[in-house]
């Protein structure tokens, strides 16, 4: 089965940008936007963001019954 994993760019609910700051050294739990400076929590962000990891999950299920599909197709007809 192919690969079906994502990464899913997560953005600032404040403007929208995509790029923040986290010290990884310091353990911080918080993340920094990069251009309005407004700090979110790991989950302040996934939650602000749901909608697109909601969105890619369908796809994600979407693909994997395609996949499925395929293969039992390919193994009832090596079966005949």
């Amino acid at each position: 089965m192919k690969d079906l994993s994502r990464n899913i760019e997560l953005n600032c609910p404040i403007c929208a940008n995509d790029q923040f700051e986290y010290d990884s050294e310091l353990e911080s739990t918080t993340y920094k936007c990069s251009d309005c400076g407004k700090e979110f929590t790991k989950d302040e962000l996934l939650e602000a963001n749901e909608y697109k990891i909601n969105a890619n999950l369908e796809d994600v299920k979407q693909e994997a019954l395609m996949e499925i599909e395929k293969e039992l197709k390919k193994i009832f007809k090596k079966s005949k």
